[in-house]
C-alpha cells in the first residue's frame, strides 16, 4: 500500500470511529434523553429568599440502613385535564401520579446514593396541584411542539412557569425526561442520574407535582415533567 492509499484508509477509519461515537449518544424514541436537572439559580422578585440550589442538599456518611422508615404519602385527587393525563397511555396503574409520589417517597424514606454521595432519609413530599398544573403545561407543550428542554419555546424558565401557575416558592427544582413508557422506568432513570436523584432526595423540598404527555408526532413520544418545591 502506497502513502496515498494509507492516508485514505486512515481517514476512512477516523470517519467510522466518529460515526460510532455519535450513534452511542442515543436520541431515538427508545433512548431517554438526559437533561441537566434544574434547580432555581436565583429567586423571583415575588418569591421569598431562596434557601440554596439543589447542590446544597446535605450529604451524610451514615449507612442507608440507619434511616428511619417513613410512610409514603399519597397525593390528593388530581385536577388535570383527563385527556392530557391519559395521553401517555400508561398501563398497570389507575393514577401514575400517585405511583410516582409513592416511589419517590419510598426513596426519601430509605435514603439513596446520588452519584457517589449518600443522602439520608428525608421527609415525604406532599402532592401540590399548582406544581402539577405547571408540570402538565410543560409536558404538553414539549409533546405538542416536539422539543425537550427546561426552557419553554417562549423563553420561560421552569421557575417562571411555577409562579405563573400560582406557586410562590422559597426553593424549587425540576426533572424532565422523554421516551419512558412507565413510572418505574422514568423514576429509575432519574435515580441513576446524580442531578435528578438529588432533586428527588433534596430535604429542602416539601411539595411535588408530576405530569406526562405524549404525541405520535413528537420525536420521543412521551414527555415527563416533575416539579418540586417549598412554598
Amino acid at each position: 500500500m502506497n502513502d496515498q492509499e494509507s492516508r485514505r484508509a486512515k481517514r476512512a477509519s477516523l470517519v467510522l470511529c466518529l460515526c460510532c461515537a455519535v450513534a452511542a449518544c442515543g436520541g431515538g424514541a427508545v433512548d431517554t434523553p438526559v437533561d441537566g436537572a434544574a434547580p432555581v439559580s436565583a429567586p423571583l422578585a415575588n418569591a421569598a429568599a431562596m434557601s440554596a440550589p439543589l447542590a446544597s442538599a446535605s450529604p451524610v456518611s451514615a449507612p442507608l440502613a440507619s434511616a428511619p422508615p417513613v410512610q409514603a404519602a399519597v397525593p390528593a385527587p388530581v385536577t388535570a385535564n383527563p385527556a392530557i393525563v391519559a395521553s401517555c397511555e400508561l398501563s398497570g396503574t389507575s393514577s401514575f401520579q400517585a405511583e410516582v409520589v409513592q416511589r419517590v417517597n419510598a426513596l426519601r424514606a430509605a435514603g439513596a446514593v446520588c452519584g457517589t454521595t449518600i443522602y439520608a432519609a428525608a421527609p415525604p413530599l406532599n402532592w401540590n396541584n399548582l406544581l402539577q398544573q405547571a408540570a402538565t403545561g410543560h409536558s404538553s407543550d414539549m409533546a405538542k411542539n416536539n422539543y425537550f428542554s427546561h426552557d419553554s419555546l417562549d423563553g420561560k424558565t421552569f421557575a417562571q412557569r411555577l409562579t405563573d401557575a400560582g406557586y410562590y416558592y422559597s426553593a424549587a427544582g425540576e426533572n424532565i425526561a422523554a421516551g419512558d413508557s412507565s413510572v418505574e422506568q422514568v423514576v429509575n432513570h432519574w435515580l441513576n442520574s446524580p442531578g435528578h436523584c438529588v432533586n428527588m432526595l433534596n430535604p429542602t423540598y416539601s411539595d411535588i407535582g408530576v405530569a406526562c404527555a405524549s404525541s405520535n408526532n413528537a420525536s420521543y413520544g412521551s414527555y415527563w415533567t416533575m416539579d418540586l418545591g417549598r412554598s
